[in-house]
């Protein structure tokens, strides 16, 4: 609430429009000063009535902090961001920096318009990055200014009113049951040096885990007795810190125990005994790291060497080249087909709601839809 001092023939109103960057309280204050020939009981009033006002155009945004918002950002980034976010979000972040920054990053916090970030919007249209690349951009920026209105600093987000380009509907492309069928076994006849990626490959299309989930396994992961495997880590790589780190998986439904088939749980006993063949040829300098996929040394196996290696065996074998995150969508495809519902669907993919789970293969459960009511069709035959 503001606060009026009398000061000689004026009066100065005081009150407080939030925090700024480093947590400081802002203090505005006003002077009013009452026109000749008014009695007391109208300054009381008109005094009262500018105190209001005042208040009320701080609580608007529009005496803020006059911070810029890549100074903010940049606040935001070391107070908050590195020590609640995710090292994998963080890094996705950072990335987006250099062109949030390039766009907007010079307009004060408190004078950013939805006008402002929908240019923005269509500068990267223009620029032809995909929706969603637009979208995650957009959404850097609003977690920010939700950060500044939690913080008082602004009084709304200018983000939630913007209109993003639509995005077209594509055909997600995975292989077929056939094709994954013919490429795992060209894969097993591949010989003992490439048993890792037969594996990986096997692993990928069975449980549709993500890269790094696979790539985060560590052989005390793996129930041979109960043939289950634990998804508890994810291995990535930081193309901000040139690194490669290991973190939890993506959300925390993504820790999850996998049921696996008898012929999966053998190909993983196999990868084993090639470890240990592995491990007496290298002998001292053999890198202990527990890892399922390695190198022939035991180090970890680098993000990129599974896409690498699929596109040129793809190559070799004439067999189309897809994604790894492509046999994540056979395997949510295979799952649906074969009747599985939505929630064990989300269950064995590891997404954090069944909404996501829909959202992604909204078509594949339609189309699974459609074949339960042909069959029901067919059993009544009316």
């Amino acid at each position: 609430m503001a606060t009026i001092t009398k000061r000689g023939d004026t009066y100065r109103i005081r009150t407080s429009c939030g925090y700024d960057v480093n947590g400081k309280q802002v203090i505005k204050s006003m002077t009013y000063k009452p026109r000749e020939g008014m009695s007391e009981k109208q300054i009381e009033k008109e005094v009262n009535r500018q105190a209001v006002l005042f208040e009320e155009s701080c609580k608007k945004g529009q005496t803020v902090t006059a911070a810029k918002f890549e100074t903010f950002a940049r606040e935001w980034f070391k107070d908050y961001a590195e020590i609640k976010l995710k090292r994998l979000t963080l890094c996705g972040y950072h990335n987006m920096e250099k062109r949030v920054y390039a766009a907007i990053g010079h307009i004060r916090v408190d004078r950013i318009s939805p006008l402002d970030i929908q240019k923005f919007v269509s500068a990267l249209k223009t620029d032809g990055l995909a929706p969603s690349t637009v979208k995650n951009h957009v959404r850097f920026v609003s977690v920010i200014l939700n950060y500044a209105v939690r913080k008082r600093i602004i009084t709304y987000n200018p983000c939630v009113t913007v209109d993003y380009p639509e995005a077209r509907e594509t055909e997600r492309d995975f292989y077929t049951t056939e094709e994954v069928k013919k490429l795992l076994g060209l894969l097993r006849d591949e010989g003992e040096d490439k048993k890792p990626f037969a594996v990986f490959f096997t692993l990928a299309a069975y449980t549709g885990c993500r890269k790094g989930e696979l790539l985060g396994l560590e052989w005390k992961d793996v129930d041979f007795n109960s043939n289950i495997i634990s998804i508890k880590r994810a291995y990535y790589y930081s193309s901000v810190e040139h690194t490669h780190y290991t973190d939890t998986p993506k959300t925390k439904k993504s820790q999850r125990s996998l049921k696996l088939p008898a012929c999966v749980m053998d190909a993983l006993q196999e990868l084993q005994e090639w470890q240990d063949r592995q491990r007496e040829i290298c002998g001292g300098s053999w890198v202990e790291s527990d890892r399922l996929f390695t190198n022939f040394d035991g180090s970890p196996m680098s993000t990129t060497a599974p896409y690498s290696y699929l596109q040129a065996f793809s190559k070799k074998a004439g067999l189309r080249a897809v994604t790894i995150h492509s046999f994540r969508h056979f395997n949510a495809s295979a799952l649906i087909d074969a009747g599985v519902d939505v929630v064990t669907v989300q269950t064995a993919l590891g997404h954090s709601t069944a909404a996501t789970t829909l959202n992604i293969y909204s078509h594949a459960f339609s189309n699974a839809q459609t074949r339960a009511m042909e069959a029901i069709a067919s059993a009544i035959n009316l």
